[in-house]
């Protein structure tokens, strides 16, 4: 009926999130695993901005009552295959949840458990004259979801792929946020857009902050996209969806990150 937590001397982190049908995945996606997969990692990205360490999930179903009993109980299986596979993956565990039939479209929330030390990282926290980190390639899931919406053409067949798979299922960089802990000095994950998020962690902090545009990571081949003119910068910065961290750390530790990373 309900999951008992005991924790001494921590504190535990918690992130919700819903996804739903048209908005966050594709109204014809036919994989419920990649489905599952976003809505896990999402929540996950936020237990990893605190810096803490993700133990549990619940996760609560508004199933269209338009799927018949069998395409239900396939949809359902193949669902649970990815929080299968994530499960293991970042070794956490199902708490519970709760699952409906609905006249409208497939709606589905979770909300995410984590462990965190006495260093909990905040927005709030960074300091004038830190660097700025970012802990991944920006503007890969915006592309995927240009791609799907046919507003943009990649011809090679491997990399239309890799874009496509980028916005369906993130990769939080969970394990290394457990290690940031000790030089960061605040982070944020990045939903909304590059800028956008930076914008939230230096408002919270009462900083600004001086972009150099060459250093932001870009895969090669999103380069290429930029130099042909098929993609602005400006999309890639706003466009969101990376779940990748940004995170401020005083320049002494810079060695300790990159060695870390």
């Amino acid at each position: 009926d309900a999951a008992i937590i005991s924790i001494k001397k921590k504190s535990i982190v918690i992130a919700t999130d819903s996804i739903t049908e048209g908005d966050h995945f594709p109204r014809n996606e036919k994989n419920p695993s990649n489905i599952a997969k976003k809505l896990l990692r999402v929540n996950l990205s936020d237990i990893a901005s605190m810096g803490a360490e993700p133990f549990g999930y619940t996760v609560n179903l508004s199933v269209p009552k338009k799927l018949k009993k069998k395409e239900l109980i396939i949809w359902i299986k193949d669902f649970a295959k990815g929080l299968q596979h994530d499960q293991k993956k970042y070794k956490i565990t199902l708490l519970g949840g709760d699952t409906v039939a609905t006249k409208g479209n497939l709606i589905m929330s979770l909300t995410a458990f984590g462990l965190a030390g006495k260093k909990i990282l905040k927005r709030s926290e960074a300091k004038i004259g830190e660097d700025i980190y970012v802990t991944g390639n920006i503007g890969d899931s915006g592309i995927g979801y240009r791609i799907l919406l046919k507003k943009i053409t990649v011809h090679d067949v491997t990399l239309r792929n890799f874009y496509i798979k980028k916005y369906k299922i993130p990769d939080p960089p969970v394990y290394f946020s457990k290690g940031i802990g000790k030089y960061a000095s605040a982070a944020t994950d990045i939903s909304d857009g590059f800028l956008a998020d930076l914008n939230n962690l230096i408002t919270s902090s009462k900083c600004g902050a001086e972009i150099m545009i060459e250093k932001i990571p870009f895969v090669l081949q999103t380069k290429k996209l930029i130099d042909q003119q098929k993609i602005k910068i400006d999309y890639l910065l706003s466009c969101g969806e990376d779940y990748q961290l940004i995170f401020t750390a005083n320049k002494k530790f810079s060695k300790n990150i990159f060695k870390l990373a």
